[in-house]
């Protein structure tokens, strides 16, 4: 059954990146801070201590990809964060543009290996097949890409990665595929 299931999460996450090729068809105005309530409601996050400062952050896109961003950005604060660690989650807007912020205490990461995190099947540490799929992170940039947003992540000094991604501000709502 795990292995089924695995496959079945690997099906899925290539099925998004090859989706997130054609671009994107959906614009509808999401709240980052919506969706990170949302996906903190769904993960269990162990004896990790989480903090939201959650302010509103309005992009314009496909609400069920930048729910997958915004998960697949908690799930891997939680899952690469040390036993009793904690967790920074934030939303906000500035000059228009939203940004998201997921940061959290774990090992130590180099900057090398922060800018190599989002390719496809990369892991770090000796992560196994147990770990995932490898590819939660190139989703999250598959989609920013997708919404015009930036990502940066950076390692947090004495352990753990911050990332920031930052949306243009939002266009008006559209219907269909983009030209």
């Amino acid at each position: 059954r795990a292995a089924v299931d695995h496959a079945e999460h690997l099906i899925g996450a290539l099925l998004i990146l090859a989706r997130n090729e054609r671009g994107l068809a959906v614009h509808e105005e999401i709240d980052l801070a919506t969706a990170a309530e949302d996906a903190l409601d769904t993960v269990a996050v162990g004896d990790r201590r989480v903090h939201a400062t959650l302010e509103p952050a309005v992009i314009s896109g496909d609400p069920v990809l930048a729910g997958h961003l915004v998960a697949n950005l908690v799930d891997n604060a939680i899952r690469y964060n040390v036993s009793g660690g904690e967790i920074w989650i934030s939303t906000g807007a500035d000059s228009g543009r939203s940004r998201l912020t997921v940061a959290n205490t774990g090992p130590v990461i180099s900057l090398a290996d922060a800018a190599r995190i989002f390719q496809p099947f990369q892991r770090l540490h000796g992560r196994t097949v147990q770990d995932g799929s490898g590819l939660g992170l190139a989703i999250v940039d598959s989609i920013a890409t997708i919404h015009g947003a930036t990502i940066d992540a950076r390692p947090r000094p004495g352990g753990g990665l911050a990332v920031d991604v930052t949306f243009p501000a939002p266009d008006r709502l559209r219907t269909g595929p983009t030209q």
